[in-house]
């Protein structure tokens, strides 16, 4: 519950840089832990939210994504972000 309450506070500093990325006006590279390794990063040049788990790899000290995540396309992520409120209602 913890990562979901993280993500729904983090959703309108997502949506800004989503509308910055679709604009095309200013260069986005916002990334957000929202908890448990996961993080949430919106990139210009890659017209998607990406919602991915990271670890620091042995001897390491940077992130690295993994395999597990999901990265949605803008058309997407605007309908994911319209069903938001109706999932955390259920």
């Amino acid at each position: 519950m913890r990562r979901w309450a993280q993500f729904r506070q983090a959703l309108d500093e997502i949506e800004a840089n989503v509308k910055n990325v679709c604009s095309g006006s200013i260069p986005s590279c916002h990334r957000q832990a929202i908890g448990g390794g996961y993080y949430i990063s919106v990139t210009s040049g890659f017209f998607c939210v990406d919602i991915r788990k990271c670890f620091v790899p042995y001897g390491g000290t940077e992130d690295k994504p993994t395999r597990q995540g999901i990265a949605l396309r803008l058309r997407e992520w605007g309908q994911m972000r319209k069903l938001v409120d109706e999932i955390n209602n259920a």
